[in-house]
């Protein structure tokens, strides 16, 4: 077993670390191709972002990295030949720029998307939480009509007094009424330990 089988059987639960790793997982389906695979992402106050950003380290130099609210679908589409794509996950489901993109481009997204990723705040801890994220799985990928080869799911951050009064008052109630929680400010992601991760993998590696 090598060093990235056993970094995976261990189970990594910082959030940046997961998303290095699965990057780091994307490489056979990337590494040896001249073109570069585009990494789609649709955030809402930055979490996902960041996870995009992390996943693209793992996989170095072959990745080009797309706020979906920023590029024209036409043209990106007949620029890249792969497409990772990935969304926060809110009340009202996935990016809608990226349910779109899915839903007007199917045939040609059906045969370039080699991965895709959410970002949530439910942990899958326990058998409800594996049956919401594998809903919202299901729903992001609805339009697409079908599953792609590899799908992951990362932690993401709440912070109340950043969120529109809208997205407050659904979480809000989401967290009293539906999960019996108290609705507060939580942080799952950690980019210094991704970052400190990405550089010990590559050490090891150079070893």
């Amino acid at each position: 077993m090598d060093r990235r089988d056993f970094l995976f059987r261990i189970g990594i639960t910082l959030v940046s670390a997961s998303a290095y790793s699965f990057g780091e997982s994307l490489k056979p389906l990337i590494e040896g191709k001249s073109e570069k695979v585009a990494l789609l992402y649709g955030t809402r106050y930055g979490a996902t972002k960041d996870t995009a950003m992390w996943i693209a380290r793992g996989i170095g130099e072959n990745v080009d990295v797309h706020n979906i609210e920023e590029i024209d679908f036409d043209e990106t589409l007949h620029h890249y030949k792969k497409f990772i794509i990935g969304s926060g996950i809110w009340i009202d489901g996935a990016h809608p720029r990226l349910i779109e993109l899915l839903s007007d481009h199917t045939k040609m997204m059906q045969s370039k998307i080699i991965a895709s990723f959410i970002v949530c705040g439910t942990t899958g801890e326990d058998e409800a939480g594996k049956l919401r994220i594998a809903g919202y799985f299901k729903k992001f990928h609805q339009p697409l009509q079908i599953k792609p080869k590899v799908n992951k799911y990362f932690g993401g951050r709440m912070t109340i007094e950043k969120l529109s009064e809208k997205d407050r008052k659904l979480l809000d109630n989401f967290y009293t009424k539906v999960l019996k929680k108290k609705f507060e400010n939580w942080d799952r992601t950690n980019p210094e330990a991704a970052e400190k991760f990405g550089a010990d993998l590559s050490a090891a590696v150079a070893t």
